[in-house]
């Protein structure tokens, strides 16, 4: 490989170490030294750093925050509804005001 492209990749540890995890690069380097931007548009892919990828990742998290959202509202639902079990009395109220005051 040209000591230019290791020069280069010592600058960009993730292509490196992609590099490393896809050693047919080595070759393909070696022989085309200027297939670099394929090199790197690889490297995107393998990173999950294309648009695409990006626009998923972003869906699924407002998905996410959405199941989050459901999910505290449920929850809010139901001490609206009352969390004390049916036959206990609450302790502020007096059994026979049915929670009037006065």
């Amino acid at each position: 490989m040209r000591r230019e492209i290791q020069e280069y990749l010592n600058t960009r540890p993730d292509l490196k170490y992609y590099i490393r995890e896809k050693p047919e690069w080595y070759r393909k380097l070696s022989r085309n030294p200027f297939s670099v931007s394929e090199l790197e548009e690889g490297a995107k892919v393998f990173y999950g750093r294309t648009f695409g990828q990006r626009v998923d990742r972003f869906h699924q998290q407002v998905q996410n925050f959405g199941l989050l959202m459901e999910l505290i509202s449920v929850m809010g639902d139901e001490k609206q509804e009352g969390t004390i079990p049916e036959g206990f009395n609450n302790p502020g109220l007096d059994i026979g005001d049915n929670g009037q005051n006065g």
